[in-house]
């Protein structure tokens, strides 16, 4: 009996010293997240501005999706010219995914592709992307 209490109280020992190791930058549990600057066809057309921030919102309802937020080049009142700030573009978007996984699937999903495809798409010139992964506190 008593080496069956020891074993039972090794293994709790051992369960209690037990610890998750949190993902590091780019690892499949980091939150991923995903900048999109898009160029529409008809730049500055405020109409389709709006047209395709709307039609981006269900997006944002897709499995995987912590934030999701679009809008238009915000019109900063600066005391001097940035050479670095581009507000040539008609659209942003930015969104974080819960991890890099999530982000992958949500790149597979039947109505992520629908909506970029078929209605997005079309209203685009050019866009560019950034991603990064949040580093994780070890």
């Amino acid at each position: 009996m008593k080496p069956l209490i020891c074993l039972l109280l090794a293994a709790l020992l051992a369960a209690g010293c037990t610890q998750t190791v949190p993902p590091r930058v780019g690892e499949a549990g980091a939150r991923l997240h995903h900048v999109a600057v898009v160029w529409l066809k008809q730049s500055g057309d405020e109409q389709l501005r709006q047209q395709y921030i709307a039609a981006s919102r269900p997006l944002a309802r897709l499995p995987g999706v912590v934030a999701y937020d679009a809008g238009t080049p915000a019109a900063v009142s600066r005391s001097r010219p940035n050479a670095a700030l581009d507000d040539s573009y008609d659209v942003a978007v930015s969104a974080v995914f819960e991890s890099r996984q999530a982000y992958e699937q949500f790149l597979r999903d039947p109505e992520y592709l629908r909506i970029a495809q078929q209605v997005l798409r079309p209203l685009v010139e050019k866009y560019k992307l950034y991603e990064f992964a949040e580093p994780v506190e070890p």
